[in-house]
């Protein structure tokens, strides 16, 4: 069994998405697999299409899903597979399911950010606790990375991205340190990049802690265009749900959130009209219902198991009849 991973809120997500037999379901961020195989262990009479942009995330989830409960282990055996994995950004989804020629879905999950593999694996570069080159690629096909990010961008333009990736109060500080010390000599490895950070912040230990987290977030979330494509994604995924079709998005820091939040509260049909029109002349109309006014959080038993539930937040929302 694959320990890559260790699926988030697993329980709650299964109970939101509400699994059933014969249907089409969708894990937009493998992973490990972790929540596929939840979701096929608890219902093995469905097909499922799993999306990571990670080949080692497919590798991965491959040999999870593959292996652990005799009914998906004996269809694999005799040469059935009731899983296709596809190595490719959750952006190119509702393409991808059309080459498969699947137009319609009965749910779909995504478990947002960075996996506690890629942290964990200090190749990557995802962590600034250790020594690594500045990777910090999703995708490793693609060339451009961390490194170009910060030894090639403009002042102006590093600065931003920490403002707006990363909400930093000390982004200009960093930047300009950044710029100052890339003129002297490249800025190769994440424990230099780190200890730029700390050298620019003001504050205690938690603090600068801190500002680290949300540096190497910003430039994660810009190399990768995450929000981009999570954007991207959640709407085509609403889209291509069958009525009463859920689609269940846990996310780990409050950009992600609230993008999921404005998503479904405009696919919940909110009148999108200037404040000062006097009646209501937009379009909008309700794809989706809401199942959970307030995001869940993880209790607190899983947050001792399990540290990366912490920060996770849950939403949910179920396609109305109607729309497909």
């Amino acid at each position: 069994m694959s320990t890559y991973h260790v699926p988030v809120m697993a329980s709650q997500a299964l109970d939101l998405l509400r699994v059933r037999g014969g249907g089409i379901y969708v894990d937009a961020t493998l992973g490990g697999g972790g929540h596929s195989r939840a979701i096929m262990n608890k219902c093995p009479d469905i097909t499922l299409y799993g999306f990571d942009r990670d080949p080692q995330a497919i590798e991965a989830a491959d040999l999870a899903l593959a292996d652990g409960w005799d009914s998906i282990s004996k269809k694999v055996a005799s040469g059935e597979r009731p899983y296709v994995l596809i190595n490719d950004n959750f952006n190119s989804m509702r393409t991808r399911l059309a080459l498969q020629r699947v137009k319609l879905i009965d749910g779909i999950i995504f478990d947002l950010g960075v996996s506690s593999h890629q942290i964990d694996e200090p190749t990557r570069g995802f962590s600034f606790e250790n020594d690594a080159p500045l990777d910090m690629r999703m995708d490793t096909r693609q060339a451009y990375n961390a490194w170009n990010v910060v030894n090639e961008l403009p002042e102006r333009q590093l600065e931003l991205i920490f403002r707006q990736y990363g909400e930093e109060f000390h982004s200009r500080r960093i930047a300009r340190a950044i710029v100052k010390q890339r003129s002297k000599t490249p800025v190769n490895s994440t424990l230099q990049l780190a200890a730029i950070i700390a050298n620019n912040v003001s504050g205690n230990p938690k603090e600068i802690t801190k500002s680290k987290a949300r540096i190497f977030q910003s430039i994660r979330i810009h190399l990768n265009q995450e929000l981009d494509a999570l954007q991207t994604a959640l709407r085509d995924a609403i889209n291509i749900l069958r009525p009463g079709g859920r689609i269940v998005v846990l996310s780990y820091h409050g950009l992600e959130d609230r993008m999921v939040k404005n998503e479904f509260r405009n696919a919940s049909g909110i009148c999108l009209c200037p404040p000062e029109s006097p009646q209501c002349i937009c379009t909008n109309r309700p794809k989706v219902k809401i199942l959970t006014p307030r995001p869940l959080i993880a209790d607190e038993d899983e947050i001792r198991h399990n540290a990366r539930a912490r920060s996770a937040k849950l939403r949910a929302a179920e396609k109305t009849q109607g729309e497909s």
